[in-house]
Protein backbone atom coordinates (compact mmCIF):
# COMPACT_ATOMS: atom_id res chain seq x y z
CA UNK A 1 0.00 0.00 0.00
CA UNK A 2 1.38 3.33 -1.06
CA UNK A 3 1.22 5.65 2.07
CA UNK A 4 1.67 9.07 0.42
CA UNK A 5 1.46 10.25 -3.60
CA UNK A 6 2.84 13.82 -4.82
CA UNK A 7 -0.50 15.20 -4.51
CA UNK A 8 -0.77 14.03 -1.33
CA UNK A 9 2.66 15.24 -0.27
CA UNK A 10 1.91 18.83 -1.88
CA UNK A 11 -1.53 18.84 -0.71
CA UNK A 12 -0.25 18.06 3.38
CA UNK A 13 2.05 20.65 3.09
CA UNK A 14 0.12 23.39 1.88
CA UNK A 15 1.60 26.91 2.45
CA UNK A 16 5.13 25.48 3.65
CA UNK A 17 6.36 24.16 0.69
CA UNK A 18 8.85 27.02 -0.76
CA UNK A 19 10.26 24.92 -3.99
CA UNK A 20 10.13 20.87 -5.17
CA UNK A 21 11.04 18.64 -7.36
CA UNK A 22 8.61 15.84 -7.93
CA UNK A 23 8.37 13.59 -10.38
CA UNK A 24 5.09 12.73 -11.79
CA UNK A 25 4.95 9.37 -10.70
CA UNK A 26 6.47 9.84 -7.05
CA UNK A 27 5.09 7.57 -4.22
CA UNK A 28 6.39 6.95 -0.51
CA UNK A 29 6.09 3.80 1.28
CA UNK A 30 7.86 5.07 4.04
CA UNK A 31 8.80 8.18 5.99
CA UNK A 32 12.13 8.28 8.48
CA UNK A 33 13.74 10.60 10.23
CA UNK A 34 16.99 8.49 10.87
CA UNK A 35 19.27 8.45 7.55
CA UNK A 36 20.38 4.86 8.80
CA UNK A 37 16.78 3.53 8.47
CA UNK A 38 16.73 1.44 4.92
CA UNK A 39 13.21 2.47 3.41
CA UNK A 40 12.11 1.17 -0.09
CA UNK A 41 10.95 4.24 -1.21
CA UNK A 42 11.13 6.15 1.83
CA UNK A 43 10.69 9.62 2.21
CA UNK A 44 13.56 11.51 4.55
CA UNK A 45 12.81 14.27 6.58
CA UNK A 46 15.63 16.31 7.66
CA UNK A 47 14.80 17.76 11.16
CA UNK A 48 16.94 19.89 12.42
CA UNK A 49 18.10 19.38 16.13
CA UNK A 50 19.81 20.78 19.43
CA UNK A 51 22.56 18.17 18.79
CA UNK A 52 22.57 16.74 15.20
CA UNK A 53 21.11 17.94 12.01
CA UNK A 54 20.00 15.73 9.58
CA UNK A 55 20.28 17.61 6.95
CA UNK A 56 24.41 16.64 6.71
CA UNK A 57 22.97 13.15 6.26
CA UNK A 58 20.85 13.68 2.99
CA UNK A 59 23.37 11.12 1.12
CA UNK A 60 23.43 8.60 3.58
CA UNK A 61 19.32 8.50 3.49
CA UNK A 62 19.40 8.28 -0.29
CA UNK A 63 22.02 5.60 -0.53
CA UNK A 64 19.87 3.53 1.86
CA UNK A 65 16.85 3.78 -0.25
CA UNK A 66 15.08 7.03 0.00
CA UNK A 67 13.81 8.64 -3.47
CA UNK A 68 13.03 11.86 -1.73
CA UNK A 69 14.08 14.13 0.58
CA UNK A 70 12.26 17.04 2.52
CA UNK A 71 15.03 19.70 3.87
CA UNK A 72 14.62 23.40 4.96
CA UNK A 73 18.21 24.04 4.47
CA UNK A 74 18.81 24.53 0.37
CA UNK A 75 22.39 24.15 0.59
CA UNK A 76 22.02 20.94 1.53
CA UNK A 77 20.49 19.57 -1.49
CA UNK A 78 24.22 19.81 -2.99
CA UNK A 79 24.58 16.19 -1.65
CA UNK A 80 21.71 14.36 -3.44
CA UNK A 81 21.85 16.69 -7.26
CA UNK A 82 19.55 14.36 -8.99
CA UNK A 83 16.74 13.70 -6.15
CA UNK A 84 13.50 14.24 -5.81
CA UNK A 85 13.12 16.97 -2.95
CA UNK A 86 10.60 19.30 -0.91
CA UNK A 87 12.20 22.58 -0.01
CA UNK A 88 9.82 24.02 3.40
CA UNK A 89 10.02 26.44 5.81
CA UNK A 90 10.57 24.35 8.65
CA UNK A 91 11.21 20.65 8.65
CA UNK A 92 9.38 20.10 12.04
CA UNK A 93 6.68 22.02 11.24
CA UNK A 94 6.24 20.50 8.04
CA UNK A 95 6.30 16.75 10.04
CA UNK A 96 3.45 17.70 11.94
CA UNK A 97 1.30 18.75 8.88
CA UNK A 98 1.85 15.43 6.94
CA UNK A 99 0.90 13.91 10.33
CA UNK A 100 -2.33 15.67 10.62
CA UNK A 101 -3.27 15.07 6.81
CA UNK A 102 -2.44 11.58 7.79
CA UNK A 103 -4.56 11.27 10.90
CA UNK A 104 -7.62 13.57 8.73
CA UNK A 105 -8.03 11.51 5.75
CA UNK A 106 -7.55 8.27 8.46
CA UNK A 107 -11.44 6.49 9.50
CA UNK A 108 -9.59 4.22 11.66
CA UNK A 109 -10.68 3.82 15.58
CA UNK A 110 -7.86 5.48 17.54
CA UNK A 111 -6.09 4.46 20.36
CA UNK A 112 -4.02 6.57 22.75
CA UNK A 113 -2.06 4.67 26.06
CA UNK A 114 0.34 6.55 28.47
CA UNK A 115 1.19 5.49 31.70
CA UNK A 116 4.59 5.82 33.94
CA UNK A 117 5.04 1.87 33.04
CA UNK A 118 3.48 -0.74 31.01
CA UNK A 119 2.49 1.57 27.89
CA UNK A 120 4.77 -0.30 25.40
CA UNK A 121 3.48 -3.48 26.45
CA UNK A 122 -0.09 -2.92 26.84
CA UNK A 123 0.25 -1.27 23.43
CA UNK A 124 1.56 -4.68 22.00
CA UNK A 125 -1.04 -6.29 23.26
CA UNK A 126 -3.74 -3.81 21.74
CA UNK A 127 -2.26 -4.76 18.69
CA UNK A 128 -2.66 -7.92 18.51
CA UNK A 129 -6.17 -8.14 19.72
CA UNK A 130 -7.35 -5.47 17.04
CA UNK A 131 -5.52 -7.44 14.09
CA UNK A 132 -8.58 -9.91 14.18
CA UNK A 133 -10.25 -7.17 13.04
CA UNK A 134 -9.05 -5.42 10.52
CA UNK A 135 -5.33 -3.88 9.29
CA UNK A 136 -3.89 -2.60 12.80
CA UNK A 137 -1.21 -0.04 13.11
CA UNK A 138 1.05 0.79 16.29
CA UNK A 139 4.10 2.90 17.02
CA UNK A 140 6.81 0.81 16.48
CA UNK A 141 9.05 0.99 19.16
CA UNK A 142 8.90 2.98 21.23
CA UNK A 143 8.66 6.07 19.52
CA UNK A 144 6.13 7.87 21.56
CA UNK A 145 7.97 11.73 21.86
CA UNK A 146 7.03 14.90 20.15
CA UNK A 147 9.03 13.05 17.19
CA UNK A 148 7.93 9.98 17.39
CA UNK A 149 4.34 10.18 17.59
CA UNK A 150 3.77 12.67 14.41
CA UNK A 151 6.43 10.04 12.66
CA UNK A 152 4.23 7.09 13.29
CA UNK A 153 1.48 9.38 12.07
CA UNK A 154 2.96 9.92 9.23
CA UNK A 155 3.49 6.03 8.63
CA UNK A 156 -0.65 4.98 9.16
CA UNK A 157 -1.95 3.81 6.06
CA UNK A 158 -5.09 5.39 5.56
CA UNK A 159 -6.66 2.00 5.15
CA UNK A 160 -6.13 1.06 8.35
CA UNK A 161 -9.16 -0.45 10.23
CA UNK A 162 -7.46 0.68 13.96
CA UNK A 163 -4.43 2.99 15.09
CA UNK A 164 -2.62 2.30 18.35
CA UNK A 165 -0.32 5.57 19.39
CA UNK A 166 2.28 4.79 22.67
CA UNK A 167 2.89 8.97 23.64
CA UNK A 168 5.50 9.28 26.60
CA UNK A 169 7.08 12.60 28.28
CA UNK A 170 8.99 13.67 30.98
CA UNK A 171 7.73 17.17 31.17
CA UNK A 172 4.45 18.93 31.41
CA UNK A 173 2.32 19.96 28.26
CA UNK A 174 3.94 16.98 25.88
CA UNK A 175 1.27 14.93 25.63
CA UNK A 176 -1.39 17.70 24.44
CA UNK A 177 0.34 18.54 21.51
CA UNK A 178 0.25 14.70 20.67
CA UNK A 179 -3.31 13.55 22.00
CA UNK A 180 -4.97 16.57 19.92
CA UNK A 181 -2.68 15.61 16.68
CA UNK A 182 -3.82 11.67 16.85
CA UNK A 183 -7.51 12.53 18.29
CA UNK A 184 -8.04 9.11 19.91
CA UNK A 185 -11.51 7.42 20.33
CA UNK A 186 -10.22 5.76 23.72
CA UNK A 187 -7.39 7.45 25.57
CA UNK A 188 -5.54 5.06 28.21
CA UNK A 189 -3.41 6.04 31.57
CA UNK A 190 -2.18 2.48 32.55
CA UNK A 191 -1.24 4.07 36.08
CA UNK A 192 0.80 6.78 37.34
CA UNK A 193 4.16 6.98 39.52
CA UNK A 194 7.28 8.20 39.98
CA UNK A 195 9.17 8.17 36.58
CA UNK A 196 11.30 11.27 35.45
CA UNK A 197 9.90 12.44 38.74
CA UNK A 198 13.31 14.81 38.75
CA UNK A 199 11.30 16.82 35.92
CA UNK A 200 8.39 17.33 37.97
CA UNK A 201 7.27 19.12 41.66
CA UNK A 202 5.92 15.83 42.39
CA UNK A 203 3.44 12.51 41.50
CA UNK A 204 0.64 14.76 41.44
CA UNK A 205 2.40 16.90 38.70
CA UNK A 206 2.94 13.74 36.74
CA UNK A 207 -0.83 12.68 36.59
CA UNK A 208 -1.39 16.23 35.56
CA UNK A 209 1.03 15.84 32.58
CA UNK A 210 -0.50 12.08 32.13
CA UNK A 211 -4.18 13.61 31.87
CA UNK A 212 -3.32 15.68 29.24
CA UNK A 213 -4.14 12.65 26.88
CA UNK A 214 -7.60 13.36 27.67
CA UNK A 215 -7.53 16.61 26.02
CA UNK A 216 -7.45 15.18 22.29
CA UNK A 217 -10.50 12.62 22.49
CA UNK A 218 -12.78 12.72 19.88
CA UNK A 219 -16.10 14.14 21.08
CA UNK A 220 -17.55 11.02 22.28
CA UNK A 221 -13.99 9.33 22.87
CA UNK A 222 -13.71 8.03 25.75
CA UNK A 223 -11.14 8.15 28.89
CA UNK A 224 -9.92 4.41 30.46
CA UNK A 225 -8.58 4.74 33.99
CA UNK A 226 -6.71 2.35 36.70
CA UNK A 227 -9.15 2.41 39.87
CA UNK A 228 -6.41 1.12 41.74
CA UNK A 229 -3.74 3.66 41.01
CA UNK A 230 -3.37 6.17 44.21
CA UNK A 231 -4.00 9.25 41.77
CA UNK A 232 -7.44 8.02 40.34
CA UNK A 233 -9.35 10.38 41.78
CA UNK A 234 -7.49 13.42 40.41
CA UNK A 235 -7.19 11.53 37.46
CA UNK A 236 -10.93 11.05 37.25
CA UNK A 237 -11.84 15.00 38.25
CA UNK A 238 -9.81 16.02 35.20
CA UNK A 239 -11.62 14.07 33.09
CA UNK A 240 -14.90 15.25 34.19
CA UNK A 241 -13.10 18.80 34.07
CA UNK A 242 -12.35 18.38 30.54
CA UNK A 243 -16.19 17.13 30.12
CA UNK A 244 -14.84 13.60 28.71
CA UNK A 245 -16.85 10.28 29.46
CA UNK A 246 -14.05 7.68 31.70
CA UNK A 247 -14.46 4.12 32.60
CA UNK A 248 -11.80 2.74 34.78
CA UNK A 249 -10.08 -0.70 35.48
CA UNK A 250 -8.53 -2.32 38.06
CA UNK A 251 -8.20 -5.36 40.70
CA UNK A 252 -11.17 -3.17 42.75
CA UNK A 253 -15.16 -4.61 42.42
CA UNK A 254 -16.09 -1.23 41.87
CA UNK A 255 -13.83 -1.12 38.55
CA UNK A 256 -16.15 -1.66 35.29
CA UNK A 257 -13.58 -3.94 34.09
CA UNK A 258 -12.20 -5.69 37.01
CA UNK A 259 -9.48 -8.51 37.55
CA UNK A 260 -11.34 -10.87 39.33
CA UNK A 261 -9.00 -14.11 38.95
CA UNK A 262 -5.72 -15.43 37.39
CA UNK A 263 -4.09 -18.84 37.45
CA UNK A 264 -0.57 -19.49 36.37
CA UNK A 265 -0.46 -22.71 34.64
CA UNK A 266 3.03 -22.26 32.92
CA UNK A 267 6.32 -19.92 32.31
CA UNK A 268 4.66 -18.21 29.59
CA UNK A 269 0.94 -19.67 29.94
CA UNK A 270 -2.19 -18.06 32.38
CA UNK A 271 -5.92 -18.36 32.56
CA UNK A 272 -7.79 -14.84 33.25
CA UNK A 273 -10.94 -13.81 34.55
CA UNK A 274 -12.23 -10.30 34.13
CA UNK A 275 -15.54 -9.00 35.55
CA UNK A 276 -17.35 -6.63 32.86
CA UNK A 277 -20.19 -4.01 33.23
CA UNK A 278 -23.63 -5.77 33.11
CA UNK A 279 -24.69 -4.69 29.50
CA UNK A 280 -21.84 -6.50 28.32
CA UNK A 281 -21.95 -10.18 27.86
CA UNK A 282 -19.12 -11.71 26.08
CA UNK A 283 -16.11 -13.16 26.89
CA UNK A 284 -15.40 -13.37 30.58
CA UNK A 285 -12.13 -15.74 30.49
CA UNK A 286 -9.59 -16.37 28.16
CA UNK A 287 -5.87 -17.72 28.25
CA UNK A 288 -2.49 -15.69 27.88
CA UNK A 289 0.68 -16.63 26.58
CA UNK A 290 2.33 -14.98 29.67
CA UNK A 291 2.95 -15.27 33.29
CA UNK A 292 3.72 -11.49 33.69
CA UNK A 293 2.32 -10.01 36.49
CA UNK A 294 1.94 -6.63 34.94
CA UNK A 295 0.53 -8.18 31.24
CA UNK A 296 -1.91 -9.98 32.71
CA UNK A 297 -3.32 -6.98 34.73
CA UNK A 298 -2.99 -4.70 31.90
CA UNK A 299 -5.05 -7.32 29.66
CA UNK A 300 -8.12 -5.94 31.62
CA UNK A 301 -7.42 -2.99 29.46
CA UNK A 302 -7.56 -4.72 26.37
CA UNK A 303 -10.88 -6.35 27.24
CA UNK A 304 -12.27 -3.05 27.74
CA UNK A 305 -10.93 -1.25 24.43
CA UNK A 306 -12.32 -4.33 22.39
CA UNK A 307 -15.73 -4.11 23.98
CA UNK A 308 -15.24 -0.21 23.14
CA UNK A 309 -14.37 -0.16 19.90
CA UNK A 310 -15.76 -3.43 18.20
CA UNK A 311 -18.93 -5.45 18.37
CA UNK A 312 -17.32 -8.66 19.53
CA UNK A 313 -14.74 -9.10 22.05
CA UNK A 314 -14.20 -12.80 22.22
CA UNK A 315 -12.32 -12.96 18.28
CA UNK A 316 -9.62 -10.22 20.00
CA UNK A 317 -9.51 -12.18 23.15
CA UNK A 318 -8.37 -15.35 21.44
CA UNK A 319 -5.41 -13.44 19.47
CA UNK A 320 -4.03 -13.10 23.55
CA UNK A 321 -2.61 -16.99 23.38
CA UNK A 322 -0.11 -15.61 20.50
CA UNK A 323 1.30 -12.83 22.49
CA UNK A 324 4.99 -12.77 22.53
CA UNK A 325 7.04 -12.10 25.58
CA UNK A 326 9.88 -9.46 24.25
CA UNK A 327 13.23 -9.50 25.82
CA UNK A 328 13.76 -7.04 28.70
CA UNK A 329 10.48 -6.44 29.24
CA UNK A 330 9.23 -9.66 31.65
CA UNK A 331 9.42 -12.58 29.32
CA UNK A 332 10.49 -15.59 31.94
CA UNK A 333 12.18 -18.67 30.21
CA UNK A 334 13.87 -21.67 31.64
CA UNK A 335 17.97 -22.27 31.17
CA UNK A 336 20.81 -24.36 32.57
CA UNK A 337 23.60 -23.20 33.56
CA UNK A 338 26.21 -25.31 35.12
CA UNK A 339 23.81 -28.35 35.94
CA UNK A 340 21.67 -25.65 37.36
CA UNK A 341 18.19 -25.21 35.82
CA UNK A 342 16.59 -21.70 36.42
CA UNK A 343 13.58 -19.53 35.22
CA UNK A 344 14.93 -16.05 34.61
CA UNK A 345 12.55 -13.19 34.20
CA UNK A 346 14.32 -10.79 31.88
CA UNK A 347 12.86 -7.18 32.64
CA UNK A 348 15.57 -5.11 32.01
CA UNK A 349 14.53 -2.86 29.27
CA UNK A 350 14.16 -0.29 32.48
CA UNK A 351 13.37 0.48 36.06
CA UNK A 352 10.43 2.44 38.64
CA UNK A 353 9.73 1.63 41.49
CA UNK A 354 6.33 0.70 40.49
CA UNK A 355 7.41 -1.88 37.63
CA UNK A 356 9.63 -3.07 40.59
CA UNK A 357 7.47 -3.90 42.74
CA UNK A 358 4.89 -5.83 39.55
CA UNK A 359 7.96 -7.33 38.89
CA UNK A 360 8.59 -9.08 41.78
CA UNK A 361 5.08 -9.95 42.97
CA UNK A 362 5.10 -11.80 39.16
CA UNK A 363 8.18 -13.82 40.33
CA UNK A 364 6.25 -14.85 43.78
CA UNK A 365 3.53 -16.27 41.84
CA UNK A 366 6.05 -18.26 39.50
CA UNK A 367 7.81 -19.20 42.42
CA UNK A 368 4.71 -20.79 43.87
CA UNK A 369 3.08 -22.01 40.41
CA UNK A 370 6.35 -23.71 39.44
CA UNK A 371 7.37 -24.81 42.92
CA UNK A 372 10.48 -22.68 42.34
CA UNK A 373 12.98 -22.99 45.51
CA UNK A 374 14.15 -19.55 45.79
CA UNK A 375 13.97 -15.55 44.35
CA UNK A 376 16.73 -13.84 43.58
CA UNK A 377 16.43 -10.39 42.45
CA UNK A 378 19.11 -8.71 40.51
CA UNK A 379 18.00 -4.88 40.74
CA UNK A 380 20.27 -2.05 38.92
CA UNK A 381 19.80 1.62 39.57
CA UNK A 382 16.96 3.49 38.57
CA UNK A 383 17.84 6.53 36.71
CA UNK A 384 16.38 10.53 36.53
CA UNK A 385 14.93 10.19 39.99
CA UNK A 386 16.53 13.33 41.42
CA UNK A 387 16.12 14.37 44.80
CA UNK A 388 13.91 11.63 44.99
CA UNK A 389 16.50 8.61 44.48
CA UNK A 390 17.74 8.12 48.02
CA UNK A 391 13.92 7.42 49.44
CA UNK A 392 12.43 5.91 46.21
CA UNK A 393 15.60 3.01 46.00
CA UNK A 394 15.20 2.47 50.02
CA UNK A 395 11.41 2.06 49.31
CA UNK A 396 12.91 -0.92 46.79
CA UNK A 397 14.75 -2.69 49.53
CA UNK A 398 11.90 -2.23 51.56
CA UNK A 399 10.28 -4.72 49.45
CA UNK A 400 13.09 -7.00 49.31
CA UNK A 401 12.57 -7.23 53.18
CA UNK A 402 8.60 -7.59 52.92
CA UNK A 403 8.11 -9.86 50.27
CA UNK A 404 10.70 -11.90 51.82
CA UNK A 405 12.79 -12.21 48.29
CA UNK A 406 15.46 -14.56 49.18
CA UNK A 407 18.47 -13.39 48.17
CA UNK A 408 19.75 -9.76 46.36
CA UNK A 409 22.21 -8.58 43.66
CA UNK A 410 22.29 -4.83 43.87
CA UNK A 411 23.77 -2.92 41.22
CA UNK A 412 24.99 0.43 41.35
CA UNK A 413 25.63 2.80 44.21
CA UNK A 414 22.21 4.07 44.55
CA UNK A 415 21.21 0.49 45.40
CA UNK A 416 24.39 -0.66 47.51
CA UNK A 417 23.31 2.32 49.47
CA UNK A 418 19.81 1.94 50.21
CA UNK A 419 21.24 -2.04 50.91
CA UNK A 420 22.56 -0.66 53.92
CA UNK A 421 19.87 -1.52 55.95
CA UNK A 422 19.06 -5.25 54.81
CA UNK A 423 20.94 -8.10 56.46
CA UNK A 424 24.56 -9.18 55.77
CA UNK A 425 23.69 -12.12 54.37
CA UNK A 426 20.80 -11.51 52.07
CA UNK A 427 22.43 -9.91 49.47
CA UNK A 428 25.41 -8.84 47.72
CA UNK A 429 26.67 -5.33 45.75
CA UNK A 430 28.42 -4.93 42.52
CA UNK A 431 29.74 -1.08 41.53
CA UNK A 432 27.87 -2.23 37.85
CA UNK A 433 26.54 -4.85 35.86
CA UNK A 434 30.13 -5.98 34.39
CA UNK A 435 31.70 -6.93 38.12
CA UNK A 436 27.89 -8.43 38.70
CA UNK A 437 27.96 -10.64 35.64
CA UNK A 438 31.30 -11.86 36.31
CA UNK A 439 30.27 -13.55 40.01
CA UNK A 440 26.23 -14.39 38.63
CA UNK A 441 27.10 -18.35 38.00
CA UNK A 442 28.06 -18.60 41.54
CA UNK A 443 25.65 -16.62 43.23
CA UNK A 444 22.49 -18.78 41.29
CA UNK A 445 21.29 -22.25 42.94
CA UNK A 446 19.73 -25.01 41.19
CA UNK A 447 15.78 -24.15 41.67
CA UNK A 448 16.15 -20.56 41.56
CA UNK A 449 14.10 -17.75 39.73
CA UNK A 450 15.89 -15.33 38.84
CA UNK A 451 14.86 -11.88 38.88
CA UNK A 452 16.54 -9.32 36.65
CA UNK A 453 15.74 -5.75 36.47
CA UNK A 454 17.27 -1.58 36.51
CA UNK A 455 17.15 1.45 34.26
CA UNK A 456 17.79 1.13 30.99
CA UNK A 457 22.14 3.05 31.32
CA UNK A 458 22.76 0.15 34.00
CA UNK A 459 22.84 -2.38 31.33
CA UNK A 460 21.38 -5.29 33.71
CA UNK A 461 21.01 -7.66 30.64
CA UNK A 462 24.67 -8.49 31.10
CA UNK A 463 23.98 -10.67 33.72
CA UNK A 464 21.59 -12.85 31.24
CA UNK A 465 24.21 -12.64 28.76
CA UNK A 466 26.70 -14.21 30.83
CA UNK A 467 24.33 -17.00 31.51
CA UNK A 468 23.19 -17.67 28.37
CA UNK A 469 26.24 -16.63 26.09
CA UNK A 470 23.51 -14.77 24.05
CA UNK A 471 23.57 -11.07 23.17
CA UNK A 472 20.12 -9.56 24.02
CA UNK A 473 17.78 -7.96 21.17
CA UNK A 474 17.90 -4.37 22.65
Amino acid sequence: MTLWTKQELIEALSGEVLEHKLSDNLTVDEVVIDSRKTPKNGLFLAIKGENNDAHEFLEQSVNNGCKIVLVQDKLSLTQVPNCDFLLVKDTFKALYKLAEFSRKRSPAKIIAVTGSVGKTGTKEMLKLAFSAYGKTYATVGNLNNHFGVPLSLCNFAKDCAYGIFEMGMNHLNEIEPLSRLAKPHLAIITNVGPVHIEFFKNEEEIALAKSEIFIGLEPNGIALINRDNKHFNFLKKRAETLGKKFMTFGKTSESDYSLNYSKIKGVNNADIFITKPSNKCDVSSFEISTSNKAAIFNSIIVVAALDVLTDDATKGLTQMTKLENTAGRGKAFEVNVDDKNITIIDDTYNASVLSIRAGLEHAIELKSALRKKRIVAALGDMLELGEKSVELHAEVTNYLNELHIDFAILVGKNMESAAKKLPDNSYKSFSDSTAASLEISDLIRDGDILYVKGSRGMKMEKLIEKLTHKKSAH
